[in-house]
């Protein structure tokens, strides 16, 4: 799977008074939502600390809820279960601001907090992680570790930082989440923003082989993705399309050659025509609610 680990996320931002001007310097207002990591994908096992960064001005308090998104009937996509009878509490709470200052030199920035290990289905994401005033930070091990910066003036651009004090596993529901912000000054005015991700499931293309038949190969493979009912790590994707790569002998560039369809036991088989030797792969796109995948290279 290849795609950037940090991405800040479009949103759209609005006070409860509609059609508003643009905020005046020093007003109510939320400039950015970021999640981290953007894209988040789960396996059979561990799991996915998420950090939230909300960017507000003029705010005295701010919290966030993560909730999975509701897809209209009939949106999901071929060969997809139904979800696993799970239903997380979203987690909401308060975060103490971190201005946008240089951190004391003394004190590192906090690093983005290492997937743990699952030890099963979790009831909820649980409260966010709190911390005192000018102080924020996680270590890999989910304790806490300070970081201090320097107050910020009135007026000016602040970071308020989320830790969920639980991480997404496969036992949470994938496809659409979203992010909604709310910041809130002292004379009661609020200020909501949302962003949106996608959880998705870990899929794996399985025993590729590339075969010479005639003047074309035959690729074959088959097509795997983390169990949605969580009986067992991986079960056959029936009902997806695998494009099949080629990549001539001396020639950096992939070109897509042909394309199957996954069975119902998940395999699938192409027949394309071998223009000289090469590399082969089967690539596999993913979806919104499963993760792409690549498969190991085979030459032919």
């Amino acid at each position: 799977m290849m795609r950037p680990l940090f991405a800040t996320l479009a949103l759209a931002a609005a006070t409860t008074a509609a059609a508003a001007p643009a905020p005046a310097p020093g007003d109510l207002a939320i400039r950015s939502v970021e999640v981290r990591p953007s894209d988040p994908v789960v396996g059979p096992s561990g799991s996915v600390r998420l950090v939230v960064d909300v960017v507000a001005r003029g705010a005295e308090r701010v919290s966030v809820v993560l909730e999975p998104g509701r897809a209209p009937s009939g949106d999901d996509e071929p060969g997809t279960e139904p979800e696993p009878d799970v239903s997380p509490s979203p987690p909401s709470g308060d975060a103490v601001p971190v201005p946008s200052a240089s951190p004391d030199p003394g004190f590192p920035a906090p690093a983005v907090p290492a997937p743990v290990p699952a030890v099963g289905p979790l009831p909820g994401l649980g409260g966010l992680a709190s911390a005192m005033p000018g102080m924020v930070g996680v270590s890999p091990a989910g304790g806490r570790s300070a970081w201090r910066v320097s107050p910020a003036s009135s007026g000016e651009w602040e970071t308020w930082r989320f830790l969920p004090d639980k991480p997404l596993s496969r036992w949470y529901r994938s496809g659409p989440w979203t992010v909604t912000a709310t910041a809130v000054n002292a004379r009661g005015e609020r200020a909501v923003a949302r962003a949106g991700f996608n959880l998705r499931r870990a899929t794996e293309i399985d025993g590729l082989k590339a075969v010479r038949d005639g003047d074309a190969v035959r690729v074959t493979g088959t097509l795997l993705r983390v169990d949605p009912i969580g009986k067992v790590d991986y079960r056959p994707f029936a009902g997806q399309r695998v494009e099949i790569r080629f990549r001539p002998a001396g020639s950096p560039r992939w070109r897509t050659v042909g394309e199957a369809v996954t069975r119902r036991d998940g395999w699938f088989s192409a027949r394309v025509r071998a223009d000289g030797e090469g590399t082969w792969r089967a690539e596999y796109a993913g979806t919104s609610r499963y993760a792409a995948d690549a498969s190991p290279q085979r030459e032919a």
